[in-house]
């Protein structure tokens, strides 16, 4: 080989490894630029700064309102505004690669994305903002990739799909997640006092007020919880804390359960005036301002009569007698009675003296939970004439308890030792015990239901 052909053939190889070089460093130039901008363009993604991203938008018809209704959605309620939040938090991305295609004079990068997995089971059935936070720490992330074209051919690389990287990472927003929308108040229906259709209490120490709301609130989640205040005149006496929704209604009290510096007189009654409960959600937006009047009148103490019955009257009927038509309205006699705990029954108003528990269970409408306060009597005799100087065995009071959509008051006395004889249950509508609603009798024979039986 001449020199002249080794010189031809060394100046060839050194064009074609120039143009080699040359190729690759514009591919690693461009890759390389083609990231940078991809990494501030998710930086901004990731941020929602909806000023920033529109200097990645190309299309006229992409307005920055557009991207803000996709971001940040507008007339969100405190609860939506946090389910969305978590969701943003918990949002990251990775550069992965970027590929360069020299005809077409474009960068691929490829961006790989994590989420929180709000698709979880756990995290759409959360019933709070708490429980959906909890569900989405203890799940695995939801990983997405998105592919970012960045177009070289200009002096400046650009992104040519933005959109479709900003619709794929705040596609969330657009999910159905069947949060409660708007306020609290917009469910409100009605509410009333209880045991006060009127709004007039007459000697009390508690007064009440049930809400109620659209049953079709209770088909979302994520419901706030409700918080009252209870004034008399511009003083405020008791601020709840956050009370949970859990049915159609709820009861907000005032009374000594409540609030240890209530204002009761002499009698145990809250003083006269006009009680105001002002409610709010948990976000405070006023739900509802209600007002009542309590009143106060001279009351004498009621006798305490039972009727004179003979022992196979307690054995084959129930022995009860209303004193108080409101009360009566609002209970079912037919299914209230005495209640057989120990299986010692031995008539409809009887018991073998081996039974340990008297009581009788009064049956209420699942409205009616005030509170009543109750005693009971021994007597040696049916005519109970021994009691009227005497004191009462037991005193207690009682809500009703609710057993599935049954209302009970469960007014229950366990003694040390059940003496056979006459037991009379008296029941007052007040703490003062001035006021009785309601009188049953019992008859405890000397037989064990063992022997009867």
């Amino acid at each position: 080989m001449t020199g002249i052909t080794k010189r031809l053939i060394s100046s060839l190889l050194i064009a074609v490894l120039a143009l080699s070089l040359f190729g690759c460093n514009n591919s690693e130039k461009y890759r390389k630029a083609a990231e940078a901008v991809g990494t501030t363009f998710c930086e901004a993604v990731l941020l929602g700064d909806t000023g920033l991203l529109m200097n990645y938008i190309n299309d006229p018809e992409i307005s920055e309102d557009t991207l803000k209704e996709l971001i940040h959605p507008s007339d969100l309620n405190p609860e939506q505004e946090a389910y969305l939040g978590l969701i943003k938090d918990s949002t990251s991305y990775n550069v992965d690669y970027s590929l360069y295609d020299k005809e077409l004079n474009m960068v691929t990068v490829s961006v790989s994305w994590k989420q929180c997995d709000f698709y979880s089971e756990e995290a759409q059935t959360a019933a709070t903002v708490q429980d959906f936070s909890l569900a989405v720490s203890e799940a695995s992330e939801r990983i997405f990739t998105d592919l970012i074209e960045v177009d070289v051919s200009g002096e400046d690389p650009k992104i040519t799909n933005a959109m479709a990287t900003i619709n794929s990472v705040y596609s969330y927003t657009k999910e159905e997640n069947n949060i409660m929308p708007g306020i609290l108040a917009d469910y409100y229906t009605d509410g009333s006092f209880v045991l006060a259709p009127k709004g007039v209490y007459t000697n009390t120490d508690t007064i009440g007020v049930r809400l109620n709301f659209d049953p079709a609130l209770y088909d979302y989640r994520f419901i706030p919880g409700v918080t009252y205040s209870v004034l008399k005149g511009d003083e405020v006496l008791f601020t709840s804390d956050v009370i949970s929704l859990e049915d159609h209604s709820v009861r907000l009290d005032y009374s000594a359960e409540q609030s240890s510096d209530i204002d009761l007189n002499e009698e145990g009654f809250l003083t006269d005036g006009t009680y105001t409960f002002m409610v709010f959600d948990e976000h405070y937006n006023e739900i509802v301002k209600l007002d009542c009047k309590v009143e106060n009148e001279e009351i004498e103490d009621e006798e305490i009569v039972f009727k004179d019955l003979k022992n196979d009257y307690y054995l084959a009927n129930l022995v009860y007698e209303f004193k108080d038509n409101d009360l009566m309205a609002t209970s079912y006699v037919f299914m209230s009675g005495w209640w057989d705990y120990d299986g010692t029954s031995v008539g409809k108003s009887a018991f073998a003296s081996n039974t340990k528990t008297l009581g009788f269970s009064l049956a209420v409408s699942s409205d009616n939970d005030t509170e009543l306060y109750y005693e009971y009597y021994f007597s040696e005799k049916s005519s109970f004439k021994d009691i009227k100087d005497g004191e009462p065995v037991f005193e207690s009071s009682c809500r009703p308890s609710l057993y599935d959509d049954q209302a009970c008051y469960d007014l229950d006395f366990t003694p040390e030792e059940l003496k056979p004889g006459y037991y009379g249950l008296v029941v007052y509508a007040d703490a003062a015990k001035k006021h009785i609603v309601f009188q049953a009798a019992c008859l405890v024979v000397k037989e064990t239901s063992d022997v009867i039986g």
